[in-house]
């Protein structure tokens, strides 16, 4: 699809949350060059229109194919009343409009229609009482694409890193922790700085789980009998692999200049690190799916939805990273096929 304008789709996200408002937001300002597909609702962009001085234009369109560069268009998927939509409000109503929202760009990425897709955030309780039983956005790519190896990338200048499990209670993620899920992030996680970000021999560190990584077996046994064997896998066939690093030093200074990307065991040992450093400008993307996936690493913020205060600084990052992507995943392509 990607010839030298990459066509990008952005999911509005919960209509309740501040998607609306940072989609505005972000195009009022220069990006990289692309054609932006919003799928949303013409009401509720109007309605965030309302509170911001200088919205773009925005122009309804029936298919992505119809969006052209240098506009901002809408392909129109749900037509809510605005007496169903109140910023800031939790109901099965705008939770059902963000899943619905996702599925057709989810489709239209498939139908070769946009190359990359870029998500506004959507409140999980709405999701769920809207009627999708997704843990969140990545489950969701990940079944309606047929994607079985699938991994959560958390991506910034200073630091790029892995999930070996993703939305789970913290009570829940020994359990679930498994040498082949160990072994499918480390290796999304070679492939996507290779492919994605140019590195031809990545380095990756790969934390581990327990304190001091399981001191020798006293204090867990999950380093020596999961993560230990799963970096030895591909430390064998001469990857750059290290590991397991405890959690309280993998993330110093020194090693962050020393490493390309990380590889985390759970939700927040990952991302308290990375938001740390990078809570304006992070984004997170699905690795292993056909197509890229980039989204802004914050909620929906019903505290202040209808506000007009929204910064919309990580969604313009993920539209800079989706370009980027869109533009090597092509690049790939091209090269496959010569």
């Amino acid at each position: 699809m990607v010839t030298s304008i990459p066509r990008i789709g952005i999911t509005m996200g919960d209509p309740a949350g501040i998607g609306p408002e940072i989609i505005l937001k972000a195009y009022g300002r220069r990006l990289p060059r692309h054609i932006p597909v919003v799928f949303g609702d013409a009401n509720v962009l109007k309605e965030a229109a309302r509170i911001l001085p200088a919205a773009p234009p925005i122009r309804e369109i029936h298919t992505a194919a119809e969006a052209r560069p240098g506009e901002l268009t809408l392909l129109p998927v749900t037509n809510l009343p605005p007496e169903a939509v109140r910023p800031g409000r939790v109901s099965a109503v705008t939770g059902k409009a963000a899943g619905q929202y996702i599925e057709a760009a989810i489709a239209a990425a498939a139908r070769g229609e946009i190359d990359a897709v870029v998500t506004c955030p959507i409140h999980k309780r709405a999701f769920h009482e809207g009627g999708y039983p997704y843990p969140g956005h990545t489950e969701m790519f990940a079944a309606l694409t047929e994607t079985r190896r699938y991994a959560m990338m958390m991506v910034s200048v200073p630091l790029k890193v892995t999930l070996a499990t993703i939305h789970l209670p913290l009570r829940n993620v020994a359990p679930s922790l498994t040498r082949p899920g160990v072994e499918t992030a480390i290796d999304l996680t070679l492939r996507t700085t290779r492919d994605w970000f140019g590195i031809e021999h990545p380095r990756i560190c790969v934390v581990g789980l327990n304190p001091h990584a399981g001191e020798g077996g006293d204090m867990g046994r999950e380093e020596l009998e999961i993560i230990d064997p799963a970096i030895w896998k591909f430390r064998e066939k001469g990857e750059n692999v290290t590991g397991p690093l405890p959690a309280d030093t993998a993330f110093t200074r020194k090693n962050l200049g020393s490493y390309d990307a990380f590889v985390a065991m759970y939700h927040d040992q990952g991302l308290i690190p990375f938001k740390l450093l990078a809570f304006e400008s992070g984004v997170n993307c699905t690795l292993g799916l056909p197509f890229p996936r980039v989204s802004v690493d914050h909620g929906t913020a019903l505290d202040i939805a209808g506000s007009g205060t929204a910064d919309p600084g990580s969604l313009r990052s993920a539209i800079r990273w989706a370009v980027r992507f869109s533009k090597t995943v092509a690049s790939l392509n091209r090269h496959a096929t010569t």
